[in-house]
């Protein structure tokens, strides 16, 4: 059964129940009221009659009750001036005198008198209901039971109309009332509805589908935190085919680094084998084999170092970052002397925690990159910012073009391919810097125009930062 199927009945089931209920309670409080006050007036009347029976036995004495029972005197003028009905038995259960109906039956009433109490009870005679009072007169040794009735079925007929009436007001308002429930019940579950629509949408791949939130109950809440979740679900499912993708691209760009320097060694040394040459051309063949070969170890080399940084935990010293800085820079130029690259260091003093050897092979991946990319100059900066501290590497190469920034850290990939290659490049010095900035706890950042210039940054944190962020 659906929620909304669920609701309605439950809820007008509840009211169904409860106003039953309470109308019982109210429609049998209202019946004990009033019989409560028809037993008064009864027995009000019952003691008034009892006071007439006394009243004549003590002045006629035990000669009128015998002379009574004799037949010698008639009661109906002694009880015609009394209210309701009443009946005179001998304490034998003759009857004296009696105005009831001839089927009205006074047995079980008579037996359970006690002296000096009044007892009732109800009865029924033809189509209307009585409300009799017994008790015992006695004077001397002589004694009578006197019984008086009042008719209670106008009570009786008032508490059927009030049922018969509440029997009407409680259809019309269940009537309205299983007419709102059911609005209510639409109105609350449309949206979990919608919800349930959105969630099956999303299941069959629409990763987009969002959903309208309102109000800021726990419904409209429950819509955001939804819209959240299938935000987070979309960028997981972007982030595994995008990894998916590069997985993909690694493979291939790796099958195909590999076959062009092996179909060139292969080539030249089946040459050399096959075919008399030259001393210039077997030299010249040599060559390529030993060119072809470099890429291949320097490929290798990568390769190894990118599953090393995968799997080993290093341990990161603090360090003055200026004169880490102004050191590796130092060391880069003197190294991409002879190619004709400049390295400029402008940094400020602050304690960093970094591996030397393995920062050190990230700003020479980058100053390498910078130099293929037709790069003459770098320009290191290192500035605290806060509780960070950034470095900024610029140079004067050809730039990025924009579209290309988001995957020039995957592995193999190169953004100019027969220029990369002609200096040795497989596409992996990126991925490497990319990976010892994340065991850095940073991340790189590239910023280029596109043709003249190209901006790389990290930030680490500084030691005392915990201390200034509780400040």
């Amino acid at each position: 059964m659906k929620l909304g199927a669920k609701m309605f009945f439950c809820i007008t089931i509840f009211f169904s129940v409860s106003f039953l209920f309470g109308g019982y309670l109210l429609i049998s409080y209202f019946y004990d009221i009033t019989m409560e006050r028809e037993i008064e007036m009864a027995v009000e009347q019952y003691q008034y009659h009892k006071f007439v029976v006394q009243a004549n036995l003590i002045m006629r004495g035990e000669e009128w009750f015998h002379r009574t029972q004799a037949e010698e005197y008639d009661l109906d003028d002694a009880f015609a001036g009394m209210n309701g009905m009443t009946a005179l038995l001998a304490m034998d259960g003759t009857e004296l005198f009696s105005d009831f109906s001839e089927e009205t039956q006074f047995d079980g009433l008579l037996q359970n008198i006690i002296q000096n109490h009044v007892s009732y009870r109800f009865v029924t005679a033809g189509s209307r209901r009585y409300l009799l009072t017994a008790g015992s007169v006695m004077h001397g040794d002589a004694g009578v039971y006197l019984v008086t009735g009042m008719d209670v079925t106008g009570v009786l007929e008032q508490q059927e109309q009030m049922t018969d009436k509440f029997g009407i007001v409680y259809g019309v308002i269940m009537g309205v009332g299983s007419v709102l429930i059911f609005a209510l019940s639409f109105t609350l579950t449309k949206p979990v509805k919608k919800l349930s629509e959105a969630a099956k949408e999303i299941a069959d791949g629409n990763y987009g589908k969002r959903v309208v939130s309102h109000g800021a109950d726990e419904v409209g809440q429950l819509s955001r935190d939804f819209n959240r979740m299938a935000a987070a679900v979309e960028e997981k499912v972007q982030e595994l085919s995008d990894s998916a993708r590069q997985k993909e691209d690694f493979v291939a760009n790796f099958a195909h680094e590999l076959k062009t320097p092996l179909t060139s060694i292969i080539g030249y040394a089946d040459r050399i084998y096959q075919k008399e040459q030259t001393q210039e051309e077997r030299k010249r063949a040599a060559w390529y084999i030993w060119n072809e070969g470099m890429r291949l170890e320097a490929l290798s080399h990568k390769l190894m170092d990118m599953t090393v940084l995968s799997h080993k935990e290093y341990v990161l010293q603090e360090t003055d970052a200026a004169a880490l800085l102004m050191e590796l820079a130092a060391d880069a130029e003197y190294m991409f002397d002879g190619r004709g690259l400049s390295v400029a260091c402008s940094a400020e003093r602050a304690d960093i925690a970094v591996e030397y050897d393995l920062f050190k092979t990230l700003l020479l991946n980058l100053a390498d990159n910078a130099l293929k990319a037709g790069a003459t100059q770098i320009q290191i900066t290192g500035r605290r910012r806060g509780v960070e501290y950034g470095i900024w590497i610029k140079d004067n190469g050809s730039g990025i073009p924009a579209q290309e920034i988001k995957r020039i850290t995957e592995a193999f990939y190169m953004v100019d391919k027969s220029r990369s290659r002609k200096q040795h490049g497989a596409g992996i010095g990126l991925a490497l810097s990319e990976k010892i900035a994340q065991i850095h706890g940073s991340t790189l950042e590239f910023e280029s125009d596109g043709a003249s210039w190209t901006e790389v940054s990290l930030r680490l944190k500084c030691k005392g930062a915990e201390n200034d962020e509780q400040e």
